[in-house]
């Protein structure tokens, strides 16, 4: 286990502790409030001091906008990537496009120029590659030898020079799309930078310092693109942070909005806020403490804490208010408050956090890590809730405020709610079909659930990321790269004619697969030099047919032209197929046509071909994740049936409890099939997550229905009771529930919003289901 992953629970196993010790001894909570405040506090200090790296005021929490957290741990394809990048480098693409009226005339090319020479000085840039400073192999028959220099190292000014360089570069597949675009108007400029990790990238700011140059030398915008995974990092890292600067103060002034409107007191609103604060400082305190990073989940964390922990401290103010009005002084307000909200509000937190729990059943480390320190802010806000709130309420004076406009909307509204359960209950035979079919209709459509995600998705279709990235891969080569790596019997093994004809035509054949746009290897410099050793004759653009000669031009080659298509020994080589294709169904598809044309065109002598790359990696990762739903939700269900059944000490109210809370989920799905948005990793996070949200509030209901059951009532009166009592604290807290995940839309991430919005419509219907389909089932169960 790593060191991580064992403190992360270790604290929640310690905050989940002291949560029992506070349902169990609630007069200690009261006796020692002070003690327990100054400890909280103690603790919030030490975890904001967390924040810095000590004796300075550098904030150690860091982003991640890689996509190594979204790629599977024990992925038996992860060595053989792992092995393919270092054999031949990263499968990162940086991309320019300079879009021209013609590239071929004497101000593209001198644009062309000006920005290659400004790039390659930049500081971290590896190497650059053009139609200025890509090898060219030129047979000069003066000399009878082979010269190797750029393909332009002088831009002409002479037309027939100008339409020589085009018509030469047109025809040549080394440079067509990779550098020159089909129709001559875009010309390509390649960068690589030297090998930095993603903090070393990010800092030096080299992106910004990129699109700095096109600006300056190029003012029309519009006339350039740049894609590539490193472009794209940039982007996702910027999101993330505008996510946090931005959701979570917009998140605390919606939240201290909804509860000043329902409670109308400055404690109704500071304490709520502040338990879902004091869950955030301990939970992202530990997540600095522990170098974790934050990454496009995690980044999440924050606005649903908010929402949640501000929840939990509803429910307790509800109930406080609701006892204060028979108490002689705050204290014993407060434990009567405690003594009668521990039972749901440990049942609750329990099954929140095994709907979070469910989430771990997984090894994508954002997936985990979101779900692990969920699970620790869950407990954390929990805890401050039940020990919290009471403590300050303890100390508090004793408000009580009978008469008044928020006491008589109060009223009203528990009227209100009171009549509506009065009518359910009359109708609960027909509520529970019209819920009925509604589930079956949409447990029809999730068959039809489109999975499809990947990293540039993340990005809405009209963002400039993704234009830029459909500009390129229309002019130019697509720029998500894979790898088919081929094996050979052993060192030299690629120096035998008969392997590398076969190898020449297996690229033929993969360069025919649909969503394919090129394909590179070390055979298309090699036909080059070939025939420019032959006098450039087009007879001899061709794999020399002896392995002497073979085995002389690789020599001859210069190392930085095959150091990513070869390996120095001659025994493993590199087919690198660009494409364009967005999405794990579009990538996944792609990769089982490149296989189906590796077994079709078998390679002689025991050479052994591989598919890989970074996208295939993370396509089977997110597809993995959301294929894994039934599993996680149904792992979750069950788990969170036996806590109830086992709180409640009736298997049949567990029952119960079950149906109105899997039925938003089914709908949820229901509205995946629909089409409403593709299964993408942030929206599969949805299903097990909100059984154990939303199981909250049915938890406080039937905790209510069964004492006023207890005291005699019948299911209708007793329905009638507890939704006047209960109802308003699940009015209250849902609204939050679905405001705080409707924030989320906001953010610039099509995927991220697409979470937040289905996450909202999910709470939505799990208030619709508590206050219609719960105390209909009840009514109809009599239990």
């Amino acid at each position: 286990m790593e060191i991580g992953v064992f403190w992360a629970l270790a604290a929640t196993l310690t905050a989940v502790s002291a949560l029992f010790f506070a349902a169990w001894r609630p007069r200690w909570v009261i006796e020692y409030a002070l003690w327990i405040l100054a400890f909280m506090g103690l603790l919030s200090v030490l975890a904001l001091g967390s924040f810095f790296e000590p004796g300075t005021t550098e904030i150690r929490l860091w982003v991640d906008p890689s996509t190594a957290p979204l790629l599977p741990r024990d992925d038996p394809a992860g060595p053989i990537y792992r092995q393919a990048v270092a054999d031949f480098g990263d499968d990162e693409v940086y991309a320019v496009a300079l879009r021209c009226e013609a590239v071929f005339e004497q101000g593209c090319l001198s644009e062309l120029q000006t920005l290659s020479v400004r790039l390659a000085r930049l500081e971290g840039i590896r190497h650059v590659s053009s139609l200025m400073d890509v090898t060219h192999f030129e047979w000069e028959p003066e000399n009878e030898w082979v010269e190797i220099r750029p393909f332009i190292e002088e831009v002409p000014s002479d037309p027939a020079q100008l339409a020589s360089l085009r018509e030469e570069a047109l025809s040549d597949p080394v440079y067509r799309q990779t550098l020159v675009g089909t129709e001559g108007r875009v010309a390509a400029t390649n960068l690589s930078f030297k090998k930095m990790d993603d903090a070393t990238f990010l800092s030096s700011g080299l992106d910004d310092r990129v699109v700095e140059i096109l600006t300056d030398e190029i003012p029309e915008t519009d006339r350039f693109h740049l894609a590539g995974r490193p472009h794209v990092k940039v982007h996702v890292y910027r999101g993330i942070l505008r996510d946090l600067m931005i959701l979570v103060p917009l998140g605390v002034i919606v939240m201290a909005f909804v509860l000043s409107f329902f409670f109308r007191s400055l404690r109704g609103v500071l304490l709520p806020l502040g338990t879902a604060f004091v869950g955030n400082l301990w939970t992202f305190g530990l997540i600095a403490a522990l170098n974790q990073p934050l990454t496009l989940l995690t980044g999440l964390l924050s606005p649903l804490l908010m929402a949640i922990g501000s929840v939990y401290g509803v429910h307790v103010m509800a109930r406080y208010e609701e006892e204060a009005l028979g108490s002689a002084g705050p204290s014993e307000a407060a434990l009567a408050c405690l003594q009668h909200i521990r039972m749901p509000a440990v049942i609750a937190t329990l099954t929140t956090l095994v709907g979070f729990g469910a989430l771990l059943i997984t090894d994508v480390p954002a997936v985990f890590d979101f779900g692990l320190f969920a699970m620790l802010g869950i407990a954390c806000c929990s805890l401050v809730a039940l020990a919290g709130i009471p403590a300050w309420l303890s100390r508090l004076p004793l408000r009580v405020r009978r008469d008044g406009p928020v006491q008589s909307q109060g009223r009203a509204l528990d009227q209100n709610l009171g009549a509506w359960a009065g009518w359910v209950s009359g109708r609960s035979g027909g509520i529970i079909l019209v819920w009925a079919i509604l589930a079956s209709a949409s447990a029809l459509l999730v068959p039809r659930i489109e999975i499809d995600t990947d990293y540039l998705s993340h990005f809405a279709v009209d963002d400039p990321v993704r234009l830029d990235f459909e500009a390129v891969n229309q002019s130019l080569a697509g720029v998500v790269p894979l790898y088919v790596v081929v094996e050979a019997s052993g060192p030299g093994g690629l120096r035998d004619p008969e392997l590398l004809e076969a190898l020449g035509e297996l690229q033929d054949e993969l360069g025919r697969v649909p969503g394919v746009s090129r394909t590179l290897s070390f055979l298309d410099p090699l036909r080059k030099l070939n025939k420019a050793f032959h006098g450039n004759d087009p007879a001899y653009d061709r794999i020399p047919e002896m392995r002497p000669a073979i085995a002389e031009l690789l020599f001859m080659m210069p190392k930085q032209e095959i150091s990513r298509y070869l390996t120095l020994n001659h025994a493993r080589a590199n087919i690198i197929v660009r494409t364009g294709a967005v999405g794990s169904a579009s990538v996944l598809q792609l990769e089982r046509d490149l296989k189906a044309v590796l077994q079709k065109n078998p390679l002689p002598q025991g050479a052994q071909a591989q598919i890989t790359g970074n996208a295939i990696l993370l396509s089977r990762s997110a597809d993995g994740i959301t294929r894994g739903q039934p599993l996680s939700v149904g792992f979750a269900a069950l788990a969170i049936f036996v806590l109830i059944s086992l709180g409640l000490k009736s298997p049949k109210l567990g029952a119960v409890a079950m149906v109105p809370n899997l039925i938003p989920v089914i709908l949820f799905f229901g509205a995946l099939g629909l089409g409403v948005a593709p299964l993408s990793l942030p929206v599969s996070l949805i299903g097990s997550m909100a059984l154990g949200i939303a199981i909250d509030d049915t938890v406080h209901y039937l905790v209510r229905y069964r004492r006023e059951r207890e005291s005699g009532a019948a299911p209708d009166e007793a329905v009638l009771r507890c939704t006047r009592r209960v109802g308003r604290p699940i009015v209250i807290t849902s609204v939050m529930l679905f405001l705080g995940f409707l924030l989320i839309t906001v953010s610039p991430f099509a995927t991220i919003g697409q979470f937040g919005a289905l996450a909202a419509f999910t709470m939505a219907v799990c208030l619709a289901t508590d206050l219609v389909l719960l105390p209909a089932l009840l009514v109809k169960a009599k239990v």
